[in-house]
């Protein structure tokens, strides 16, 4: 047998004298400080390790763990954790010892010593190790891949080490794992027929998983079945007792296979192709805390079970007779992922491409955005894109079947509302409060129905020890001209009729976006996309981000004729904060609401901001990357591509133009205003006129 050359020089390793754990770490903690770090934690892991006799363990380098805790911040918390480090670090433990050599285009599928509570599988949890393109892989849950970098370093015990590049996914349930997959049609369907908790709980199972393709499909025999004959039908999808790996199933011609509803499936093996009755296998062996999935292209029929494939055909022909297809995927309505894992082995399907209706709407877009900065003007505060955001906004619309703009990339603001609508105009959607999501009105004065902007900073707002001037309230007494009672609501009809107060508000916002303007509360983007399946990328990357509000609208076509074109609100309502800082009267007057403590008060509102300001631009970065990861996009590589030549600058120069056109931009602005303050016999610059002559430094 001849082995690939990596594989010789790796082999030369194993050549080396036995040593303890202890020394093999030491003798990388180069590549492995991170891990051996950890191990200090879990001081039992480390002696149940020392005497181990006959194991395999796969050490994530220090590269893997930073990527890790790029990726989910919240796994570093958990490693703080040794009940759940522990299991962890027990998932990468093989029962075995296990060479590079041992690796091969056949998957393999060993234990390790990670049990219960975190795994329900006999023997103990599995991994996937298999050779692909040369290289030793290890598969984990979601499918996760995690290449050898250095192998075969053996220690005492006939024991040996490898290491890998990615941190290995300790396999989920089937209702996560489904949901995180991109299986939401499933994951839906469990609950809406009460199976989670039962299907849970079993242990050893193979769940034979119709894709959200194969649930449309039958999606006019879905749309008002209970949920007695929903189970049903799940359960002809799930053995028992089992987990059937994809090497199990190829080992015969045909299987018969008992399931949880009772009759029988038919395995089929053609060539290296597997049918469950006569629906294809399109991704196999993806792991889960209590056994295996195999994904499936069409949804079984327990009425219908001599159902036979036809191997010749792109797509199995559904098991349901009279059925038809519908354009929402069934069930996936409130199921969110918690998390962005794409199999590494991906189903043989591809995102639709974009109709010309999507495609004649983000060319308009584009179109938009191409003016020159100083003249391109939206209904935003600000009134242009902010330079901060800019550069997302770009990576986006590079891509086929996404296309968005935003007018912020989050902001603080001190707002005064409209003013009130009189009872005989309360019905006139002209009048409706600013905060009214069904009709929103620009006043004169720049701000929603008829209030004003006192003060807006896409920044960080600087300290200061005046507060109320910098905000520009310009505060003429610290009590109400007539008492709190009367303000608080105590006041008599006539009263009210005669005297008009209007709050003023303290807004933090995340990024906000003006092409759809009635969802921009708590929003942070908007991306508009040609098709569910795009849709769900960015529903992902958001979740994965942090951003848990995130959901999609126009999931349906306007017209029977047209493909849906859904947006994604990319949104989290905990980032934003809003209070009441003041009033003032119909003659321009205006208060504190907390008298001589509004001063102190405002100062904890702009500490409050700033660590709000953080954590939104931390989730951007994420979003940003998982966004990329997804749909497997280096943004850098692709604007090189496409801007090479005499005119093609890279991210910093770009940047540094965008910084200056800006600085130019807010400066024109400031003098255009001083101007007109000073031919008015006012030439003192409000609270916004100080910000907007501020440079931007996202």
């Amino acid at each position: 047998m001849r082995y690939p050359s990596y594989l010789l020089r790796l082999g030369l390793l194993a050549c080396t004298s036995a040593q303890s754990l202890t020394t093999v770490l030491a003798n990388n903690n180069a590549t492995l400080s991170t891990l051996t770090t950890l191990l200090g934690l879990v001081p039992e892991v480390v002696q149940t390790l020392s005497a181990a006799q006959n194991v395999t363990i796969f050490a994530p380098s220090d590269p893997a763990f930073a990527n890790l805790f790029a990726r989910n911040p919240r796994s570093a918390e958990l490693m703080r954790n040794p009940r759940a480090l522990a299991g962890v670090l027990q998932y990468h433990v093989l029962v075995g010892k296990l060479l590079s050599t041992d690796f091969s285009a056949t998957p393999k599928f060993p234990a390790t010593l990670l049990a219960a509570p975190f795994a329900n599988v006999t023997g103990g949890q599995k991994v996937q190790l298999a050779l692909v393109n040369n290289t030793a892989s290890v598969f984990s849950g979601y499918k996760q891949p995690a290449s050898v970098v250095t192998a075969d370093l053996e220690f005492d015990g006939n024991n040996v080490l490898h290491i890998i590049d990615t941190v290995l996914t300790v396999p989920a349930s089937p209702g996560q794992t489904a949901t995180n997959v991109g299986l939401t049609s499933l994951a839906g369907a469990l609950a809406s027929a009460r199976l989670i908790g039962g299907i849970h709980s079993l242990r050893d199972i193979t769940i034979f998983a119709p894709s959200n393709d194969a649930f449309r499909a039958i999606g006019s025999a879905l749309g008002s079945i209970e949920a007695t004959g929903l189970a049903n039908i799940l359960g002809y999808h799930v053995l028992t007792g089992t987990a059937w790996f994809s090497t199990d199933l190829l080992s015969a011609d045909q299987m018969v296979l008992s399931t949880l509803q009772g009759p029988n499936v038919t395995v089929r093996r053609d060539g290296s192709n597997l049918f469950v009755n006569s629906a294809k296998v399109v991704l196999a062996d993806v792991l889960t805390s209590n056994g295996v999935v195999h994904v499936l292209d069409t949804v079984l029929n327990p009425s219908n079970t001599t159902a036979t494939p036809d191997p010749a055909a792109t797509t199995q022909v559904p098991a349901f007779a009279g059925v038809s297809a519908v354009g929402d995927a069934p069930f996936t309505s409130g199921i969110m992922p918690t998390a962005t894992f794409t199999p590494a082995t991906k189903m043989k399907s591809t995102l639709p491409a974009p109709s010309a209706g999507f495609t004649a709407r983000k060319n308009k877009i584009l179109s938009d955005l191409a003016v020159p900065l100083d003249e391109y003007t939206d209904a935003s505060p600000k009134g242009s894109v902010d330079i901060g955001i800019r550069d997302l906004i770009d990576e986006i619309n590079a891509r086929e079947g996404f296309v968005t703009t935003s007018s912020c990339a989050g902001r603080v603001s001190v707002y005064l509302e409209g003013h009130k609508p009189s009872s005989s105009a309360s019905s006139s959607s002209k009048n409706n409060h600013h905060d009214e999501p069904e009709t929103i009105v620009t006043s004169s004065a720049g701000g929603k129905g008829g209030g004003e902007w006192l003060f807006v900073s896409h920044d960080p707002v600087p300290f200061s020890g005046n507060y109320a001037e910098l905000f520009g309230l310009g505060l003429a007494r610290q009590t109400p001209p007539s008492g709190g009672d009367e303000v608080a609501g105590n006041k008599t009809e006539e009263k009210e009729e005669e005297e008009e107060y209007r709050l003023i508000r303290f807004k933090f916002e995340p990024m906000v976006c003006s092409e759809v303007p009635m969802l921009t509360r708590w929003q942070i983007l908007h991306v508009l996309t040609a098709s569910h399946e795009h849709a769900q990328l960015v529903i992902q990357a958001g979740m994965e981000a942090g951003f848990r509000e995130t959901g999609a609208v126009s999931l349906l076509p306007k017209k029977p004729e047209e493909d849906p074109t859904p947006i994604v609100a990319v949104r989290s309502m905990g980032l934003s904060l809003e209070s009441m800082v003041g009033m003032q009267d119909a003659a321009g007057n205006r208060w504190s609401l907390l008298g001589e403590s509004s001063g102190y008060y405002l100062q904890q509102l702009v500490r409050t901001s700033h660590k709000l300001y953080a954590e939104n631009q931390r989730r951007i970065a994420r979003f940003r990357a998982a966004l990329d990861r997804s749909l497997d996009f280096e943004a850098a590589d692709v604007k090189k591509k496409k801007k090479k030549g005499e005119d093609w600058e890279d991210a910093e120069t770009r940047r540094e133009r965008k910084r200056l056109e800006g600085l130019q931009k807010r400066e024109e602005v400031l003098r255009a205003r001083q101007s007109q303050a000073a031919a008015t016999g006012d030439a003192q610059p409000s609270g916004k006129d100080l910000m907007l002559a501020q440079p931007d430094v996202l």
